[in-house]
């Protein structure tokens, strides 16, 4: 399989599997995936207000651990460094990239669906395969938003308390 053309929304992840992918509670999402296909853009502007005001708890809730750990891990070691170079960081510095990331939030979980699903394409998986490989991955739980925002926090004052003064 050629390497994909993300700006062709005939070569992205098939509807019914992007819901199947999000699992129940889609319909937003649907909506999301129409409106990026319009566009031809995986990636366009959306709001989701847990997503805008607490994007770790966000990522927790429809599943999306990779992300959750690059966003917390680059946090706490932006914190770190800042500390080392004993650099103060603006108030503001992290809460208007988390604002922006959020308002991204359902393209990059498209863009994660689209990447997963052209990997199980190029080994050969139909779509059936596809759809059940990939059924529930981001499948909305309160439970793991809880769990996503605690230890997104409990990570950060970890951080902070382990820092020189």
């Amino acid at each position: 399989m050629a390497q994909p053309n993300l700006r062709d929304p005939e070569q992205w992840v098939p509807r019914d599997i992007f819901a199947a992918y999000c699992g129940e509670r889609s319909a937003k999402l649907l909506a999301y995936y129409d409106k990026a296909k319009a566009r031809r853009k995986p990636i366009v502007f959306a709001f989701d207000w847990l997503a805008f005001f607490v994007l770790p708890a966000w990522l927790g809730y429809r599943r999306q651990w990779t992300l959750w750990g690059t966003l917390v891990g680059m946090i706490a070691l932006i914190t770190i460094v800042a500390s080392l170079a004993r650099f103060n960081l603006p108030a503001g510095a992290f809460g208007g990239s988390l604002i922006a990331l959020g308002t991204m939030a359902p393209g990059l979980l498209l863009t994660n669906a689209n990447g997963l699903y052209f990997k199980l394409k190029k080994q050969g998986s139909s779509d059936d395969a596809a759809r059940a490989a990939l059924a529930d991955k981001a499948s909305p739980s309160i439970a793991l938003a809880l769990a996503a925002l605690v230890g997104a926090i409990l990570i950060q004052v970890l951080v902070v308390l382990a820092l020189p003064e």
